[in-house]
């Protein structure tokens, strides 16, 4: 079970409608609580998404929550959010489409590739409308969805249990050149393992990858 297994089951659920139209009655929320039928689902549907690919843990730490306020304030507590620029598949998106900075939706970010020199993300959402854009946040079923930074209120970055994430120099145009100079030591990830190629160098940073690359061609490394 992997990060992997996690997208696979939500593009598994595109399609899929409340039943009646416009009732927010779902089968997710029948696995979640009954009880809660009618309600909107969004951050109930990632739930059983999680649980279904046995990633349950790594979805609010294995509990529950339909909030998209409290999912968001846990994975941040738990150190667990990113910056927008640094999103990539299998993050969990919280959106705000009125200008606020509480989340009002959420979605799983599907992909994120670069179109025309630019990041876009794509998400599957459930409780949203059918179509790429747009802001809909309480429609009648899953689907797939581009969002854009102007909508997002945070970035939340579950642990999955036995697959890396991708490295978030993969697929970019620069991936060749950040590959040469990870291989050579000159360039080290962050703590979080992360390469964020689109964050600004400071001089400190600089310096430290022009030490290693002078010290690499010392010894006679590059390649």
């Amino acid at each position: 079970m992997s990060l992997s297994k996690v997208l696979e089951t939500a593009r598994g659920e595109l399609g899929y409608t409340e039943s009646p139209p416009g009732s927010n009655r779902t089968k997710y929320w029948e696995a979640y609580d009954p009880a809660w039928q009618g309600q909107p689902w969004c951050a109930a549907f990632l739930w059983w998404c999680f649980r279904e690919a046995g990633e349950g843990s790594a979805f609010f730490g294995g509990a529950k929550t339909a909030s998209c306020g409290m999912l968001y304030r846990w994975y941040r507590e738990q150190g667990q959010t990113v910056p927008a620029e640094e999103v990539r598949a299998g993050d969990i998106l919280l959106l705000n489409f009125r200008g606020g900075t509480e989340p009002e939706h959420c979605g799983l970010v599907e992909d994120t590739p670069v179109q025309n020199g630019r990041t876009v993300i794509y998400t599957v959402e459930g409780n949203t409308a059918t179509g790429y854009e747009g802001s809909q946040n309480n429609g009648g079923c899953v689907a797939l969805r581009i969002r854009y930074p102007s909508q997002i209120v945070g970035v939340c970055r579950p642990q999955y249990k036995d697959e890396p994430m991708p490295k978030d120099y993969e697929g970019r145009w620069s991936e060749q050149a950040m590959r040469w100079a990870i291989d050579a030591g000159i360039m080290e990830g962050y703590p979080d393992g992360t390469f964020r190629p689109e964050k600004p160098v400071t001089r400190e940073e600089l310096a430290v990858m022009l030490q290693r690359y002078n010290a690499a061609k010392e010894k006679g490394d590059l390649k």
